[in-house]
């Protein structure tokens, strides 16, 4: 019987199966992707007389791609503490702003922060840039498994989310 031990010095071949990219090559297409988030995160920063008028606006983005940007961004700026899975959820501001907002840095000093970095803050779109491609390994991985089950046991069947998806609960399974 084979153990996890036995694989260690073939533990390269499968710890990563994709090539990340290399820092500080991606600073350009960083800034230009990020950018719009960051003029508009300024703008509705100046016409917000506090932090949490700041996030209600925020929520009110309809565009979804563009609003979780922007709440990423008010967490590194105003709120740390504040989970980004809640920030995501539009319906959950009025909470969010009632049980974190004592925390939340004032306003006045969000916008002394924001206007002391240049635009784009490369910085801040090189933190942005790490959320871009988040799981994308992982789905990678799952995929190959599955193609690998698939190929080495064609007589058994494999179910489950083979990239993005809900995973299938054991307890709906037994």
């Amino acid at each position: 019987m084979k153990h996890f031990s036995d694989y260690k010095t073939d533990a390269p071949n499968w710890i990563t199966m994709t090539d990340g990219e290399f820092y500080p090559d991606i600073l350009s297409d960083a800034c230009e992707l990020y950018r719009p988030v960051l003029v508009l995160f300024g703008q509705l920063l100046r016409r917000s007389e506090s932090s949490e008028a700041l996030l209600v606006k925020i929520s009110e983005i309809k565009q979804q791609w563009m609003r979780i940007q922007l709440c990423r961004v008010f967490r590194k700026y105003v709120s740390p503490q504040t989970p980004v899975e809640m920030l995501k959820k539009k319906s959950l501001t009025p909470m969010i702003c009632s049980q974190y907002g004592n925390k939340f840095r004032r306003i006045n000093l969000v916008q002394s922060a924001f206007n002391s970095r240049p635009l784009p803050d490369e910085a801040l779109c090189a933190v942005l840039w790490e959320y871009k491609d988040r799981g994308q390994k992982g789905y990678d991985l799952t995929e190959k498994f599955f193609n690998l089950f698939r190929n080495q046991f064609p007589t058994l069947s494999i179910e489950g989310p083979e990239r993005a998806g809900a995973d299938i609960l054991l307890s709906k399974v037994f």
